[in-house]
């Protein structure tokens, strides 16, 4: 998992139960390099003794002060773009499948299929119909690709929030191991903030994004326009890295990009066999989520839009020489 680390450290437990502790699996989540990772880290530093008492308090609450303030901005940032896409450029671009039930457009499309006889030209559903350029399924396919990237962000920002909330409560905060930095403790009033401030914000804004991410491509009306909006939405995931790149110094980057959140689960043991069941899980998820949206919630706008693909067929492009192309017999228009 590109943005998930979970790594199973096998430990030998020779001896009776009572001479050697129970062990579980470590779960290691990797801290991005971005705003949220730089607010993590500040935190877990200006919380540990080590860093305290090596470059002084000041330095410390310097550095928890900065990590925060990036947080906010880039968090903000990301929250008002999310806010505007929804409010106003997903609302607008809803708007003319509103002023007519497409359940009503799509029986008039029917009905003309049926009879033989084309609706005038003056007719709101004709007039709609011709400015939908959308291909079957293509909102079904780009949705699938959108929440695929999508799911690893949620999930690794929902583990980080299972063990930033599970780590043990104390003042060595940091454990330098082999090059980087483990936050493996934190005092119990900052991992309520850091959790309740940093981590669910973070779940909620991801989760909020994919769903917004969703409704702006179902209403895309053509398929050039679904595949560059899909690519489009990908820069409001990166705005945090993007603020953190351009606002913080390189050598909090290079301190940011090699921290790790690590806590040992006591009962938790992961198999091979449950790490390609994750997998397999989240293919069927994402598959569910995909087909209930574009299929069965929005179903009525998917019918009328499979209506007025095949009335343009026997109606419109039959009659229009210069529209599409022609493929090995097969006759292309959109």
């Amino acid at each position: 998992m590109a943005d998930q680390r979970a790594l199973i450290l096998a430990e030998e437990t020779g001896g009776s139960s009572e001479e050697t502790p129970e062990v579980g699996d470590v779960i290691e989540v990797e801290i991005h390099k971005d705003t949220h990772g730089a607010a993590l880290l500040s935190i877990a530093q200006a919380c540990d003794e080590g860093y305290t008492n090596e470059l002084g308090k000041p330095q410390a609450i310097g550095r928890g002060t900065n990590g925060l303030l990036l947080f906010i901005l880039g968090c903000g940032i990301q929250f008002v773009l999310v806010c505007l896409l929804f409010f106003f450029s997903e609302e607008r671009m809803q708007d003319p499948y509103e002023e007519v039930g497409t359940k009503k457009m799509a029986e008039e499309l029917r009905k003309s299929l049926a009879s033989g006889q084309a609706l005038p030209k003056s007719d709101a559903t004709v007039h709609l119909c011709l400015i939908d350029h959308s291909v079957p399924w293509s909102q079904s396919m780009v949705t699938f690709i959108w929440l695929c990237k999508c799911v690893p962000a949620i999930v690794n920002a929902a583990w980080g929030t299972v063990v930033l909330a599970s780590l043990p409560s104390g003042r060595s905060t940091i454990s330098s191991k082999m090059g980087k930095l483990n936050i493996v403790a934190l005092p119990l009033i900052p991992k309520i903030l850091a959790v309740l401030g940093i981590q669910v914000p973070v779940v909620l804004l991801e989760l909020a994004l994919a769903y917004v991410g969703m409704r702006f491509l179902m209403y895309c009306n053509a398929l050039g326009k679904l595949i560059v909006k899909a690519m489009s939405l990908s820069y409001i995931q990166i705005v945090p890295a993007v603020v953190f790149a351009g606002l913080s110094s390189k050598a909090f980057q290079l301190e940011v990009g090699k921290s790790f959140l690590v806590h040992e689960f006591k009962h938790l043991h992961i198999t091979k066999m449950e790490s390609w069941l994750s997998g397999l899980i989240k293919i069927l998820c994402i598959l569910a989520v995909t087909l209930w949206y574009c299929r069965i919630k929005h179903g009525h706008l998917q019918d009328f839009r499979m209506q007025c693909f095949i009335y343009k067929y026997k109606y419109i492009f039959v009659d229009c020489g210069s529209c599409g192309l022609d493929f090995f017999g097969f006759h292309l228009a959109n």
